[in-house]
């Protein structure tokens, strides 16, 4: 229904966008990989969008990238993989180290996301793996994802996301601090944050 929304940034959360067209705000759920690329509140933005209806829900997802948007509709058609989960397996790993990990059947990496276990993690290298394989050599080699600032709302931002992903505060907050420690010094992205702490979660 919506290839994409173009308009004013006015709300972000790690896990949701909104943005203003015309005067109507459009709530748009987003993985961790386009929030952290996200402009500043204000600021024009334009979001790639996939359209879920449902008896229960109608709810909009929004990639800044359309490498992002393939990939979630590539996710969501795989049997037992819903919007949410798809949505989670992008805030997981960023989309290139996404297609590595599932051209080279890295299981390993891909059961490390919340919520995906061994089984979803080999219907996904089963199914996805011929067609990722077939995208890049007809469009190139993996993109590398960009970095972010490392400062106080990074480490905010992060705690936020790990609390949406239903983690408790205090574990969070303890992952946090020392996935923190890992970058020494680095620049570093939300989306970064996020994946160091989640290796940091017992």
């Amino acid at each position: 229904m919506y290839e994409y929304l173009n308009g004013r940034l006015v709300e972000k959360t790690p896990l949701a966008a909104v943005i203003d067209i015309g005067g109507v705000g459009y709530h748009v759920r987003i993985p961790l990989s386009t929030f952290s690329a996200l402009p500043e509140l204000g600021q024009p933005v334009r979001l790639w969008t996939h359209f879920v209806v449902r008896e229960d829900v109608q709810q909009i997802y929004g990639f800044l990238t359309q490498e992002e948007r393939s990939l979630f509709q590539l996710l969501i058609s795989i049997s037992g993989i819903g919007p949410k989960s798809a949505a989670t397996v992008l805030s997981g790993l960023a989309p290139a180290d996404l297609k590595r990990a599932i051209v080279d059947g890295n299981l390993a990496l891909l059961t490390g996301i919340p919520g995906i276990g061994r089984k979803t993690a080999e219907r996904i290298v089963i199914e996805l793996r011929e067609k990722i394989v077939v995208e890049e050599h007809a469009s190139g080699t993996f993109s590398a994802g960009a970095k972010g600032g490392g400062d106080r709302q990074v480490m905010e931002d992060s705690l936020s996301a790990l609390l949406e992903l239903g983690y408790r505060k205090q574990n969070a907050q303890e992952a946090v601090k020392k996935a923190m420690k890992n970058f020494e010094g680095d620049r570093y992205s939300v989306s970064d944050l996020v994946r160091a702490s989640l290796k940091c979660i017992a």
